[in-house]
């Protein structure tokens, strides 16, 4: 019977680390697991901080760079233009209603102070054209670019101002 009762003291003294090991090992993983989720929850505060941050600052930063509002510059009265065909030799004739855009309130008291100078330069430009050349919408695009290097052209020279109009529309056109 003593061998019986050595064996069991024995068998227990063995088991009795496997299970401090066994208990040790399971509240290491209850650590690990919070210490993970802790980790994981500060890493999603942090990215949530960090894009409600960036967004804010570009939010700021596009309210600083907006433009300044349009200013339109009606010339009147209409431009009236002969063309002259040359497969025909006919005479055309080319009214157009004309606007000008800018964003800077000094450059529309411009328009105003040098519109002879633009009007003539401008009824240059529209006379030199074909009726041909005015049908297509590709055409009148090439002469809306023409006409704001013409009104920007005259408005540097005397101003000093470079590309002080941003837009040249054309309000009315008409070819017959």
């Amino acid at each position: 019977m003593a061998g019986k009762e050595a064996k069991k003291e024995e068998k227990a003294a063995a088991e009795a680390p496997a299970e401090a090991a066994a208990k040790s090992g399971s509240s290491k993983m209850i650590v690990i697991l919070v210490v993970s989720v802790l980790v994981s929850m500060a890493l999603a505060g942090g990215a949530v901080w960090f894009f409600m941050n960036k967004h804010q600052k570009g939010a700021s930063t596009a309210e600083v760079k907006l433009p300044d509002k349009a200013i339109y510059y009606e010339m009147t009265p209409a431009f009236t233009v002969t063309l002259t065909d040359p497969a025909t030799g006919n005479l055309r004739y080319m009214q157009a209603g004309v606007t000008v855009m800018t964003r800077i309130a000094k450059v529309q008291d411009d328009l105003k102070s040098y519109d002879p100078e633009i009007r003539n330069n401008l009824n240059q430009l529209f006379a030199g054209y074909k009726p041909g050349d005015l049908v297509t919408a590709s055409g009148r695009e090439q002469l809306e670019k023409k006409a704001l290097a013409t009104v920007n052209a005259v408005l540097e020279k005397e101003t000093g101002r470079k590309n002080g109009c941003e837009s040249f529309l054309f309000t009315s056109f008409v070819v017959q």
